[in-house]
């Protein structure tokens, strides 16, 4: 994007803002991993430096999971504008038993739209020490559910609460305009 996507303009707030609103609803507790805090320190939610820092979003998902008072969590990136509530709360609906319940679609495992639970952190404290950053490689590592796209699509109607923007192009076709 060439800037941080955290940033960009959505419709009358920035991404960021807009996705904090999304998981009001959801949880009382969400929590902001980055490289870098001062900018996101105006935000109303809890703001954590990355611990590991360079580890990319492995190293991210550390630090949230460290930080996060709940004993699971769902994750996901800041450029997922159509995170859907309903979805969120059946992925925790499906948790236990798991230390991770992970959906899968037509593009594969999300594992930035998935539920974990801070019983994961040995683990990934055990990949990060073999600098393997691939969040996907968690799956066969611990008890994971993987949810298929039947079990999901009743509460994504419309197919986008996996889509993120990638792309000034994906940006510019899905931004809402600002109200005036």
């Amino acid at each position: 994007m060439g800037r941080n996507k955290a940033f960009l303009p959505w419709g009358n707030r920035t991404l960021i803002e807009h996705l904090i609103e999304q998981l009001r609803p959801v949880t009382d507790e969400i929590v902001v991993a980055v490289k870098d805090a001062r900018p996101f320190r105006h935000l109303p939610v809890k703001v954590v430096e990355d611990c590991v820092p360079d580890a990319h979003a492995l190293g991210g998902l550390y630090t949230g999971l460290r930080a996060a008072s709940h004993a699971r969590c769902f994750v996901c990136g800041c450029d997922a504008p159509f995170l859907q509530p309903a979805l969120i709360r059946f992925l925790l609906s499906q948790m236990p038993g798991y230390m991770l319940v992970i959906p899968r679609t037509a593009g594969g495992l999300q594992p930035l739209h998935a539920v974990y639970a801070t019983s994961v952190l040995p683990v990934i404290a055990a990949q990060l020490r073999r600098r393997q950053w691939e969040l996907r490689a968690l799956v066969p590592k611990v008890r994971a559910l993987i949810v298929e796209r039947d079990q999901t699509a009743p509460f994504d109607r419309h197919g986008r609460a996996f889509r993120n923007l990638n792309t000034p192009e994906e940006y510019a076709a899905t931004c809402p305009r600002q109200a005036h």
